[in-house]
Parts: structure tokens; sequence; C-alpha cells
């Protein structure tokens, strides 16, 4: 067990770009590349942890980007086929989060890069300073791997903020996680029933209840939750205010001074801390009050601490002495409910077992070939959503993705101090209804909205809802087919085009578990090669025992082309019995396949098994809650 207040706090390093040039409009273009790996961490003293990292480390490098500056991103896939620990695939999807990325770059759950694979991410950075991370986003597996490690910050600057905030050595993120460990150093894993976990040692960068040196002056802090389920209430040991300057979205109209935040997952506050009113020598805490229906452990009251020295003060740069009052308007903030044309009202809760949100999983998503949406804004429209949580138990930090929001109220008061500013995740306590006002602006196309604890995101608690495009029409920026990732250190193909992974890349197998989704193919006009067999995939396998059967999937020839006169046969095979006919599809246009049953078979199926006319053949297991 590690002790607290033994390790320096470390800092992630900061990602240079492989090159810059200057795109035809004049804007600087970065391109970065970053591998996704298996590595070894020193967190708990003399062992090692194993962990899955952003070019190996946890967390890793940050990215930092000026306004107007666009960023190509090379994420390379070159992790094991399965995870280690957990047997499922490590295919994985890239989201950055807080950007008004294009759908194809948002890291939808289904868009799924393979090992050995690449996908190029294209970040336009338009949106004003603001704390953002990046993260993956797999569907069904999101919460292991970012427990794992693959989480990193990435710094969004421009004029106003920097003319104000401090910058430099005195602008310092804070990713803060939580874990458990097993005696020999290794992760330690258990969502109680998909509820949630909580750990007993708490990270602040990668390293347990840390220490940092401060001198006399006032400091940034970029605070991120990375937890994928925990929340936290922040405060200092010494009961002083801190300053909160900025929120998910960035400045906020007016800085809030607050003795203490609730901080749920995904949410990013930046904090000034002014250290000058304490005397060299003097150690403050950050500590942690906690919130309803945390698991708390001995030492999970604890973050990291501060110790004030008697090195000579740098003042050079803003922000060094004096607390900001007024900061920055924002279009977000200057919303106003008279201009929204809609009210829309959802819940989050849990429906038989399974996370929902306006009643609504991922797999319906999935089954409809990604046409089912929650809602449909048209572009620039402003509307008002409704979340309510009053089933109980549980506490949903909600994140929306494309849009920064303003929260009105919270069961009908007004929001916190320390949330009046530009959001994209919104902590729904126990028995709250928040109302949010958000414009839809920026881009067109299919984004997620999904509880960021990750355990419930992963079992089934995501939707979707478009922005000016009716998802029965053909899609430019389709979030799975519009950029699909391509043979690392080979050329992307171009835009709209697609290169197939390979069979490893996508096909389930029996020799562990598998992943329950792989990409949905668009239609392709060239014929089929004469003689060649389908790949037939499994795309999503559940089976809720005495409620509902569903099965979908791909079928396509290994060039390009929809399979689209493809018969599939679905088995049960679930070890221990006879092989048993389930039922029947066509392929239908898009090369898609869908089989559903309510109620499904009398037996539980655990593992499925689809067989294709024109000769392909997957086997997935079956998702049984």
């Amino acid at each position: 067990m590690p002790k607290p207040f033994q390790r320096a706090l470390p800092i992630p390093e900061v990602l240079r770009p492989k090159s810059t040039t200057v795109d035809p409009d004049g804007h600087k273009r970065h391109l970065y590349k970053i591998e996704q790996k298996a590595a070894l961490a020193n967190i708990v003293p003399g062992l090692s942890t194993p962990i899955l990292g952003y070019n190996g480390t946890f967390p890793g490098p940050t990215i930092k980007v000026n306004q107007g500056e666009r960023i190509t991103l090379e994420m390379d896939n070159v992790l094991p086929l399965f995870h280690p620990q957990w047997g499922y695939r490590l295919d994985t999807s890239t989201h950055l989060h807080g950007s008004a990325s294009l759908p194809q770059f948002d890291g939808y759950a289904n868009d799924l890069t393979g090992r050995d694979y690449c996908k190029d991410y294209e970040y336009p950075n338009f949106q004003p300073a603001r704390t953002l991370w990046y993260h993956d986003h797999a569907v069904h597996n999101t919460a292991q791997s970012v427990y794992s490690g693959l989480a990193a910050q990435y710094h969004l600057h421009d004029e106003v903020e920097g003319n104000i905030l401090p910058q430099g050595k005195f602008d310092v993120p804070l990713t803060i996680s939580d874990a458990m460990f097993a005696a020999n150093g290794s992760l330690g894993y258990n969502d109680n029933t998909h509820s949630g976990l909580w750990g007993d040692v708490i990270l602040v960068n990668g390293a347990p209840w840390p220490v940092m040196k401060v001198q006399r002056r006032i400091y940034r802090f970029r605070i991120l939750n990375a937890s994928i389920a925990r929340s936290y209430r922040f405060c200092l040991s010494t009961g002083d205010p801190m300053t909160i300057v900025a929120t998910d979205g960035g400045l906020m109209p007016a800085a809030q001074q607050v003795t203490s935040w609730r901080h749920g997952g995904a949410e990013r506050y930046e904090v000034l801390i002014d250290f000058s009113k304490y005397p060299a020598g003097k150690r403050v805490e950050l500590r942690n009050l906690s919130n309803k229906n945390n698991v708390d452990y001995d030492f999970t009251n604890r973050i990291m601490a501060f110790d004030v020295t008697d090195e000579p003060v740098d003042t050079s740069g803003p922000g060094a002495k004096a607390l900001p009052s007024l900061l920055a308007p924002s279009t977000t903030m200057s919303l106003t409910s008279s201009q929204s044309v809609k009210t829309r009202r959802m819940r989050v809760k849990r429906d038989n077992g399974m996370w929902t949100i306006g009643g609504m999983t991922w797999d319906e998503v999935v089954a409809s070939g990604y046409k089912k949406v929650l809602a449909n804004p048209d572009l620039d429209d402003v509307e008002i959503w409704e979340i309510e949580n009053s089933s109980g138990g549980w506490f949903h930090p909600v994140h929306i993705h494309l849009v920064d929001f303003q929260i009105l109220s919270r069961n009908g008061q007004a929001p916190f101090a320390h949330e009046r500013g530009p959001k994209d995740v919104v902590y729904v306590g126990e028995g709250e209804t928040v109302r949010l006002l958000m414009k839809f602006e920026h881009q067109r196309g299919r984004y997620m909205i999904h509880c960021h604890n990750l355990p419930h995101e992963d079992h089934d608690m995501m939707a979707q809802f478009s922005v000016g495009i009716n998802t029965n029409d053909p899609d430019p920026n389709h979030p799975v087919e519009a950029v699909r990732p391509h043979l690392i250190n080979q050329p992307a193909p171009a835009q709209g085009s697609r290169e197939v992974q390979a069979p490893e890349a996508t096909q389930p197998t029996q020799t562990s578990t598998p992943a329950t989704t792989a990409p949905v193919p668009a239609p392709a006009p060239a014929a089929a090669p004469v003689g060649q067999k389908d790949m037939v995939t499994i795309a999503a396998a559940r089976h809720r025992l005495r409620k509902d059967v569903t099965f979908s999937g791909t079928s396509r020839y290994a060039g390009s082309t929809a399979a689209t006169s493809a018969t599939v046969v679905l088995y049960d095979v679930t070890p221990g019995r006879a092989a048993t006919r389930l039922g029947t599809v066509k392929a239908n246009s898009l090369g898609t396949w869908t089989l559903t049953a309510k109620p499904g078979p009398s037996k539980q199926v655990t593992m499925v098994k689809a067989e294709s006319g024109l000769g392909g053949t997957a086997t997935s297991s079956v998702r049984t809650s």
C-alpha cells in the first residue's frame, strides 16, 4: 500500500509535433504521432504495474495548441490483441473530449481501430481556450481501457486566457484518478455489477498522493477527474477558498471563490490557489470531502499536498499576484431561454439491469444501423434539455458531445457557483433534475450523449443525437465510415474511401472475450470478385433471458463491397450443449443484418455463431445483461 505524500508530483511530458505545415487558407497544421501500447509503471513502491498508455505513459503526454492552429493526430494501435489481464479485444477509439470535431474524428464508440492500424484524427481548435482531454472510447470497454491508463490532457490556449491566467510552469495539469491494486502491483478491477469502481488509492498524474513544492504566488491548476466512477468534493486543509476561473468549455464570465466543490467524472475545473498567504515551510493539503454513493477508504479523503518554499518568487507573466474577478463572455453563457425552440426531457436510470438514458441503450442504436436518435436538432438550433435522475442510488455525470451548454437550474434553483461557466459534463445527483441550455453549432452529423461513470456507459448508458441531418440519408460525415483506419506507416486512404482492416483486427474468436462491436461498412459501387466469399462479422450480441435477444452484424467481401445478397444463419453454440439454430436473416443494401426476438430462447445463450450462405463465418460471446 503506498503511503501518502512520499512522491513528488510528476508532470506529464508535453508532446512535440513531428512537423508543422500551413494549410491553403493560412492556418498552421501540426502533425502529431502517438502509439497506444502496453507498458509498465512505477506506482506501488517496489513493484511494476502493467498499464496501457499513450506512448506507454500514464497519464499520456499533454498536447498544447493555440486557437486556430489545426492538428492531425496519427493514433497507432500497437496494443496486444487482447487485454493482458481482462481478456477483451483491444480495439480503440480516441475521443478528444471538449472538441467540436467532425463526427468522423470525434471518437464515436463504434469507430474502432484494430491492432497494427492507425486512425488519423483532425482537430480544428477554433473554440475558445479550455482544458480538454483525450481518452479511449471503444464500445463496451471504455471503463477498463481508461482505467488501464488511456487518458491524457490537451490544452487549448488563446490570447484572452494568456493575458490573465498563469502560464508555463505555473499552469499545472492535475489528472486525478483512483485505483485498487493486487499484491503483485497489478491493477484490480471490480465494477460492482456495472455500478462503478472505487479504488482505495488516489493518483494524481499517475502518482499516489504526491507532493508539489510551490512558490509564494498564485498557481493555476487544471483539475481533471479521470476516475471511471468516483466523484470528489475538493477543499484545502486550511479551509481557505480557491478561485475557479474556468469550467469544461473555458473561461467563466466571472471568477467564483469557493471553499469546496463537487467534481464528477470527466469534468474539468481550472482553479487558482494563492500560496502567497502562507509562510515558507507550510504544508497545504488538497483534500476530498467526498459525495453520496461513493465508496470511501482510509486515505481517500486526501488527494495531494503542496509544500510552500522560500525560493525566490517568480512574478513574471500574468496572474502571479492578483486574483481576477471578471473574466470573459462566451456564446454559451450569453444564451437565453427565450432563444430555445424546443425543450426535451429525458431520464437517467437503470432498467432491468441495463443503464439507460432517455429510455435508450447503445445496443438499440447499433441495431438500427446507427439511425436511431434521442434528438434531432437542426444546425444552429437552441434547445433546453432537462435531465432527471429520480431512480435513486447513483449519481450520473452526463456528457453531451459537440456542444458546450449552460446549466440553467438544478431542482429549480440556481446552479452551484462553481458550475456557472460553459460545460460539457453535468453532475446529475441523486434526486436531481437539471435544465441545460445549448446551441447546436459548428458541425452537422451524429454525436453521442452518455453517462461518464464509465461502467454505466459500457452497460449501456449511451445514446446519440443528430444535428442538421436525416440519419436515413447518405452522410458524408458518417462517424464510422467517412474516415477509416489504415495500416500503420502506410498512407491513409482518401477521405470517403475505405481500407478494410485485416481479419485479425475485426473478427471475433473464441480464444478470449471478443469485442462486441465491429465497424459497419458503407455500400460500395464495385461488384465483388467472382467466387470470393464474404467476411461476416457479429457487431452486437445480447440475450436477456425471458426478455429479448438481439444479434446484428455485417456482411462484406474482403475487398470493399457490401455482400448484399448474403443470407446469414445464426446458431446458439453455447459450450456444453448441442448447437441450435436461432434464425435466418438477409443482409440489406448496406451489407448489415439484424435478428431480434422477444422473448428470446428459453435457455441462456452465451455464445453465438453466424454462417453466411456466401461462405463467411464468425463467432462471438453474448452479453447477458
